[in-house]
């Protein structure tokens, strides 16, 4: 049986409270899906599939959602 503090993760160690460690945390402000579609002017799963083939730098949450880096989202827009 596991143990409330034991998380599942990809290979990645997590703190108590689920986030990863300080050297693989982004720096800056996350955004969500939604946000990151409103500026591209796209759907939401356009920017999912964007994030899986890695056109657009993301991080996933442990609870499996993606969260994109301000700073990297206005770097592509800006382009």
């Amino acid at each position: 049986m596991r143990n409330d503090r034991q998380r599942r993760t990809s290979g990645v160690t997590t703190s108590r409270n689920g986030s990863p460690p300080a050297e693989l945390a982004p720096r800056g402000r996350l955004l969500a899906r939604r946000h990151v579609a409103r500026i591209f002017g796209v759907s939401v799963s356009t920017v999912t599939r964007w994030a899986q083939l890695g056109l657009l730098p993301s991080v996933r949450t442990p609870g499996g959602h993606y969260r994109f880096p301000e700073a990297s989202v206005a770097r592509t827009a800006g382009d």
